[in-house]
């Protein structure tokens, strides 16, 4: 069950990143305290728990240190997923999320290259592409 609430939680977060660039803190708590306390109920541990959110810490660490260069938002976004998944999941999504950006990213800067279009201030919305990702974790 915990998965499917995962998927719902993904989904929702991914339509709000699309349509705002920001997913809500009211909602990130209340997905975290979901995902915590169904986790717990199921029988993970908290150090298990903190184990799967060790990604999400990283990239708090990593946006104090780039000075927001990495959005404060995917931090807490993935101390939420590490509440639903595995740690070696978590680490998936976030790996497989940034492969998906980065061949995107790189065929939209050649085709704005070939194009004659900069592209130096265009910021992309990272969760969408944990998507497909996501759906793998959910359904396989």
């Amino acid at each position: 069950m915990g998965k499917w609430i995962f998927l719902i939680f993904l989904v929702w977060a991914v339509w709000q990143d699309l349509r705002s660039r920001t997913v809500g803190q009211g909602f990130l708590a209340a997905a975290g305290s979901l995902g915590a306390a169904v986790s717990l109920l199921s029988g993970r541990s908290v150090l298990g728990l903190l184990s799967s959110a060790a990604v999400g810490i990283f990239l708090l660490i990593l946006g104090q240190i780039t000075d927001g260069g990495i959005g404060e938002g995917d931090g807490w976004f993935f101390i939420v997923t590490g509440f639903f998944l595995e740690p070696a999941e978590n680490f998936m999504l976030f790996l497989s999320g940034l492969i998906f950006c980065s061949v995107y990213s790189l065929a939209y800067m050649a085709a704005s290259f070939i194009g004659g279009v900069g592209v130096r201030q265009k910021r992309l919305p990272f969760l969408p592409f944990l998507l497909p990702v996501g759906l793998w974790l959910v359904l396989s």
